[in-house]
């Protein structure tokens, strides 16, 4: 089962992007887990882990006597994720080389399953729901979130603004990236077999000093070698060093508002 190229590589700029990510998501994510049902002791399952972000929000829940592990595709995102938890002080918590889609029952039996914008990235994400699940002890967690990106980003319909969503959407049309991913969840537990999902949608939403717009900015730079190599834009056309203001004067100037990426949590019981 192939997967689809990931937008970006796991460099410096990457890990630095997705920990920018994570002060935007996490407390989303955190709202998630807690209506779950994660909770001390648990054996958890992290797919697509990255540098670690939702792997660490994991291992806060289960806590000292459970036990969290990270799978990722990359060497050098395993190394790095596998870095910011020592640096943290976490002791429960492992990375491991791997493919979602290649999980077997060798990697062991868990209480519960996450992820957060994984299934997007992926060619078939009901059977990679479904080999993670089988990874799931009877009555175990599977809980995911995954965003839609083509919603309004901004309330200002300003040209920095129309340029970036040009770019980063004609980029994930090029790598076939399923944009709607989120409100495809509870089709996919259904096809995986899985009980219907209960279902929430959120989103950080912000004006002056609480727009978002870096977040934007960073994905169109962490993206930027791909664009590039694609012919989508050029590292002149982005200006990296002036985009987050550029974003900003825009919304500022009208007063608008920035909403980050919509993101749908779907979570259910292994039957």
């Amino acid at each position: 089962m192939a997967q689809r190229e990931y937008f970006t590589t796991y460099q410096q700029v990457e890990e630095d992007r997705l920990l920018a990510q994570g002060r935007v998501l996490d407390p989303l994510t955190r709202r998630l887990f807690a209506s779950a049902g994660l909770s001390r002791g648990m054996r958890v399952l992290d797919l697509g882990s990255g540098v670690g972000n939702v792997s660490r929000l994991a291992a806060e829940f289960v806590g000292p006597e459970g036990r969290v592990v990270g799978v990722d595709r990359d060497p050098e995102a395993v190394e790095r994720a596998a870095r910011l938890a020592a640096s943290a002080g976490f002791g429960n918590l492992e990375f491991r080389v791997g493919s979602v889609e290649a999980l077997t029952t060798e990697d062991g039996e868990f209480d519960a399953v996450v992820g957060r914008g994984v299934f997007m990235y992926l060619a078939d994400p009901v059977l990679a729901l479904r080999r993670a699940a089988g990874l799931v002890r009877s009555g175990g967690l599977v809980c995911v979130q995954e965003p839609d990106m083509t919603y309004t980003w901004s309330t200002v319909d300003g040209p920095t603004w129309r340029q970036l969503r040009s770019w980063i959407v004609e980029t994930f049309e090029t790598l076939e990236v399923d944009q709607r991913m989120g409100p495809s969840l509870f089709a996919t537990f259904h096809a995986a077999g899985l009980p219907d999902p209960e279902l929430v949608m959120e989103s950080a939403v912000g004006g002056g000093e609480r727009a978002v717009a870096f977040g934007w900015a960073n994905v169109a730079t962490a993206a930027l070698p791909l664009m590039e190599r694609l012919g989508i834009a050029t590292a002149a056309e982005v200006d990296q060093d002036t985009l987050t203001d550029r974003l900003l004067a825009e919304v500022h100037a009208e007063q608008g508002i920035v909403i980050g990426p919509c993101m749908y949590g779907a979570w259910t019981t292994v039957p």
